[in-house]
């Protein structure tokens, strides 16, 4: 059962939901800004389109009612008298609210307002445009106009600047400044604001939509793939537990196998010494005290009869075992070499780099045992070699035992075979080292020498 923190930490954790999220806030963001820039730009494009048409009308009677040249600084009675009747008369009475006319040096030459004219002024932005030829048109809220003097107050104005340019040479003569009531481009710049706006969220909400169905389908797809690869590593630690129980059943099967083996071939060796050896040994005895004058007969019988002794002798110390139990990890290793040496006259010598005495299971140590006894039998009997020796160390958790020698090598890409003489071998010796979670490696070359390396785990948990 599910708590509820595990259920909210299970529902952040689902990618639709971070996407919903993050992707959620990402394009609020974006779309404030698109629409933000948008808007903007259709506002100043409506603004300047109005300012345009009016300027368009204002130029359609001003220029043929203007003389002289910018450097000129009054204009006709006839001029004044145009601009009056159009701005006051005309049509553009009900709509323009002041007018004044500027010239290039920023003194007003004429206004609708008297006590304006032939005052100076700081050029404005909008003026500056004006007088470079171009139509400077604004929208003129009240909070912002407010303290202007031309401010009609809860009328919305749209202030234009028109430059009057003379018809031959291009040049700006005068710039007419007025104020236009703006009702309508207020109701149009609503209106466009909400199509605006209304557009970019139904885009980016529509984008949006599609695109978390799409993570949406993608994050159930994970998700389940998730639940699939979760059950899979849960049934794939419940067998790897399960192989590893097996494995460690096999391997103490295989080493108490081994130990009763042991145990049988020790048997073996102890009735042939104990038994059939010393049967032989009676029967040569009692050949020597019958009296038999010698012959070649008889001292053939007899020396068949001490090589059948010796060799049974052979055989039954390789099959016998001393005394392991009683024997810690460095007094298994050391046996082998002083019991090899003792048997054959060798002189191999012992490294040992472990100092306290640490002791391990029976198994293992019947493993280091014949493995240095038949690595030193090896390098003795087969390899010919005059220099032996065995090195016993302890690297981690690891037992590791190494026999060089410096005999006449062989190729170790030689397939192993099972000896004749039934000894156990190099793939005998593999196979144990296996059964105990060990591993031998050989390193050989033709008249260089052999290195034979055992490691076994230390503790038991790593077979």
């Amino acid at each position: 059962m599910k708590t509820s923190r595990e259920t909210t930490f299970h529902f952040f954790r689902s990618l639709s939901v971070q996407f919903l999220i993050s992707g959620g806030l990402v394009m609020m963001v974006a779309a404030y800004l698109v629409g933000t820039w948008v808007t903007t730009r259709i506002e100043q494009g409506v603004v300047q389109n109005y300012g345009v048409s009016a300027a368009l009308y204002i130029e359609s009677l001003i220029p043929t009612q203007l003389g002289g040249t910018a450097a000129e600084a009054a204009i006709s009675e006839d001029a004044l008298q145009a601009l009056s009747e159009a701005f006051q008369e005309g049509i553009l009475s009900e709509r323009v609210v002041t007018y004044n006319i500027w010239n290039q040096n920023g003194e007003i030459l004429d206004s609708n307002r008297q006590d304006q004219s032939g005052r100076f002024y700081k050029p404005t932005e909008a003026l500056l445009t004006a007088w470079s030829g171009e139509v400077a048109s604004q929208f003129q809220t009240l909070q912002v106009q407010a303290d202007h003097p031309e401010a009609t107050l809860d009328v919305p104005l749209l202030e234009v600047y028109v430059p009057i340019l003379d018809a031959k040479t291009g040049e700006v003569l005068f710039v007419v400044e007025f104020y236009q009531r703006a009702e309508q481009l207020l109701e149009v710049l609503n209106k466009t604001r909400r199509d605006s706006w209304t557009f970019t969220a139904l885009i980016f909400g529509i984008s949006g939509a599609l695109l978390f169905i799409i993570v949406h389908a993608g994050s159930r797809l994970i998700e389940h793939q998730r639940e699939q690869l979760l059950t899979q590593l849960a049934e794939s630690r419940r067998l790897s537990a399960s192989n590893d129980a097996l494995r460690k059943s096999v391997s103490k099967a295989a080493q108490r196998s081994t130990a009763q083996s042991e145990k049988l071939m020790q048997r073996i060796g102890q009735d042939l010494h104990d038994g059939v050896a010393q049967h032989l040994s009676l029967a040569s005895l009692r050949l020597e005290s019958a009296g038999i004058d010698p012959s070649k007969g008889g001292e053939t019988v007899r020396q068949s009869l001490e090589n059948a002794m010796k060799e049974l002798r052979g055989i039954s110390r390789g099959l016998s075992l001393p005394d392991l139990a009683t024997l810690d990890l460095n007094g298994c290793v050391k046996q082998a070499v002083n019991d090899h040496n003792k048997s054959f006259g060798s002189d191999a010598k012992l490294l040992n780099e472990t100092i306290t005495k640490i002791d391990i299971s029976y198994a293992k140590k019947i493993c280091l045992y014949r493995f240095t006894q038949e690595s030193i039998s090896n390098a003795s009997r087969h390899a010919h070699a005059t220099e032996i020796t065995v090195r016993l160390m302890i690297d981690s958790d690891w037992i590791n035992v190494t026999v060089s020698d410096n005999g006449r090598g062989f190729d170790t890409q030689t397939p192993w075979r099972v000896r004749e003489d039934g000894g156990q071998g190099l793939p005998g010796l593999s196979d144990r080292a296996a059964t105990l979670g060990g591993k031998m490696t050989i390193m050989s070359k033709p008249a260089i020498g052999t290195e034979i390396r055992l490691r076994l785990p230390f503790s038991e948990e790593q077979e």
